[in-house]
């Protein structure tokens, strides 16, 4: 497995997430279930677009994808939250809660690869 290669996807994937959340926020929120918050998705959105281009650039990957890890753990965090309390609808939430799970384990494994 070349982990460079994977890491470049990993930012251009971070790229195109971040666009589709600053232009359908509200609809891209509500797909990951966190329900109706356009401005949790615009904020996520302009974040994941600031990781995607650290990623691309090349410079600094394993720390780039460690931040990227985080962000995504602390997404799976809000999601959880938001499920237990009633704050989000718990029938979506576990999509995006496998999701944000799922890409941070990705990232943090693909950073220990390349450290």
């Amino acid at each position: 497995m070349d982990e460079h290669r994977l890491a470049r996807g990993v930012g251009w994937l971070s790229i195109g997430v971040g666009l589709t959340l600053l232009a359908a926020p509200t609809r891209a929120v509500r797909g990951l279930g966190m329900g109706e918050r356009p401005n949790l998705g615009r904020l996520m959105g302009a974040r994941d677009l600031v990781l995607g281009a650290g990623l691309l650039r090349g410079e600094n990957t394993t720390t780039w994808l460690r931040a990227r890890g985080i962000s995504d753990a602390l997404d799976a965090a809000i999601i959880l939250g938001g499920a237990i309390s009633g704050a989000f609808p718990r029938n979506r939430a576990l999509v995006g809660l496998a999701m944000a799970t799922g890409f941070s384990v990705l990232s943090f494994v693909l950073a220990r690869r390349l450290d």
